[in-house]
């Protein structure tokens, strides 16, 4: 016998079945709104208690597969997705008579609340967890120009030197599968200074949608449904060491941007390999660049900017910058109209995700990394 009917419901039917199931759901969104709002509380039972196994788990799990399993789960659901709502306007042409369409919202609002409890349980409620550097005992601080000029010139000197040991005119190449050891090497290094960064049962995956990261803009992405790690390995090979160091800052629980790519620099700088110190210090170069505009542009002082950036062409070596020229050319070339837009969308994400300063705040690792060198100094990384 079928469950009685309740009317009036949000003006339509339902049964004591789909009520219940809407009230349980009610209660979780609520709970994992009230976890979240407890950063310690993340910290000490998600974070750094639940996550770590679990992210373990998914990574021993799935880690054999040659391609992402997640990205198979998305393509299912975009799929189910499409095939629903063809079902929705066949039935209404055909038939003359339209499902409740107040009733098909609620289910697609039930499908996406599920979909963010998930999400928040597999991975999301990192986001919530106390800055990076609680781990690290550093607190980040507004810094000055000219602070951020001393960082410059370090920078250029670094790349000089890291250069010169790397033998060769042309850019460097490092193969896939050295890549990962070097970036997993370097987190062993890491880990074996401070237990959080601990990464075990690596699984770094080639991006199968590389089509796709030249239209939207990405290197490398991290499928917090799986735990899988993906990274667009048709890059300039010298800048996947890096890249796959900030992938799996986020695998072992750095959500935001900044912190992945910090855990990701500290990884990279306790490496004993010149390419992969060379591959972090050109990411950071051009983040010191974009940031450098930024704050000269703040202060109108265009004259300022000029003359820094003249600057920084005379110091940095020939070799350096034929290397920055060949990965520009190689972004140049693979930069579409639409690319923009994907852009702002991934904005809003991150500032949804409690990073208000959107696509910037990759930039904010600087102001990490200064707050680490005035702790431990220049040369603690």
């Amino acid at each position: 016998m079928p469950d009685p009917r309740i009317v009036g419901y949000l003006g339509m039917e339902w049964s004591k079945t789909e009520l219940w199931k809407h009230r349980w759901l009610g209660a979780g969104l609520a709970l994992v709104f009230t976890f979240s709002q407890f950063p310690e509380a993340v910290e000490q039972y998600y974070s750094t208690g639940f996550y770590p196994y679990w992210g373990k788990f998914l990574r021993l799990l799935l880690g054999w597969c040659p391609f992402s399993i997640g990205d198979a789960i998305y393509v299912f659901a975009i799929g189910y997705g499409i095939v629903i709502i063809f079902k929705f306007l066949y039935i209404g042409f055909r038939n003359k008579k339209w499902p409740a369409f107040g009733k098909v919202l609620l289910k697609l609002a039930v499908y996406l609340a599920w979909v963010y409890i998930v999400f928040k349980i597999s991975w999301g409620f990192n986001y919530d967890r106390p800055e990076i550097g609680q781990s690290l005992k550093i607190s980040p601080s507004t810094y000055t120009l000219p602070e951020l000029k001393s960082l410059n010139n370090q920078l250029i000197q670094r790349l000089n030197d890291a250069r010169a040991q790397i033998p060769g005119d042309s850019l460097p190449e490092i193969s896939w599968k050295e890549q990962k050891e070097l970036a997993y090497e370097g987190y062993q290094q890491l880990a074996a200074k401070n237990p959080a960064f601990t990464y075990s049962f690596p699984s770094l995956k080639k991006c199968s949608w590389n089509f796709l990261g030249e239209w939207i803009g990405f290197t490398g992405y991290f499928n917090p449904f799986s735990g899988e790690a993906q990274i667009k390995a048709d890059l300039p090979s010298i800048l996947l060491p890096y890249t796959t160091c900030h992938e799996i800052g986020h695998q072992i629980g750095f959500a935001r941007e900044s912190e992945a790519s910090f855990a990701g620099l500290l990884a990279a700088s306790a490496s004993k390999d010149k390419r992969v110190k060379y591959s972090l210090y050109l990411d950071l170069y051009s983040l010191m660049q974009q940031e450098l505009w930024r704050q000269y542009a703040a202060k109108g002082d265009s004259t300022g900017l000029r003359q820094q950036f003249d600057s920084n062409r005379q110091r940095l070596d020939t070799l350096v910058k034929l290397d920055r020229k060949a990965i520009r050319r190689y972004f140049q070339q693979r930069t579409h109209q639409i690319t923009p837009a994907f852009t702002q969308v991934y904005t809003q994400y991150l500032k949804a995700n409690g990073q208000a300063s959107g696509m910037l705040s990759y930039s904010e690792v600087l102001g990490w990394l200064l707050a680490y060198q005035k702790k431990y100094g220049e040369n603690s990384w």
